[in-house]
């Protein structure tokens, strides 16, 4: 019975499992309506993709503009990137 080594086991298994993380940041990246050179910017606003309060959302602020093809991300003025309609932030305004 001929069998895979632990070093042969390794070297096929390690760059499949690399990928898999890779697909899986990049795909929850994407859901999250996030751009990574906005990370450190949103950690300074205590941004969060969902918001505890359900009448303080980026939905409803006024920096806020909705995706015009009807997506789950919009766009906000202060965070200058795409932010998820149900987040929140330390900035949030109601419209005047």
């Amino acid at each position: 019975m001929t069998g895979l080594t632990r070093r042969q086991l390794l070297l096929r298994a390690v760059p499949l499992g690399m990928a898999g993380i890779a697909f899986a940041r990049a795909a929850r990246a994407a859901d999250a309506c996030v751009q990574p050179e906005s990370e450190s910017l949103r950690a300074s606003l205590n941004y969060v993709s969902s918001s505890a309060n359900a009448s303080a959302t980026c939905a409803r602020c006024a920096y806020f503009s909705a995706d015009p093809v009807g997506g789950a991300c919009g766009a906000c003025q202060i965070l200058s990137g795409p932010v998820d309609a149900a987040g929140y932030c330390e900035s949030f305004s109601p419209p005047a």
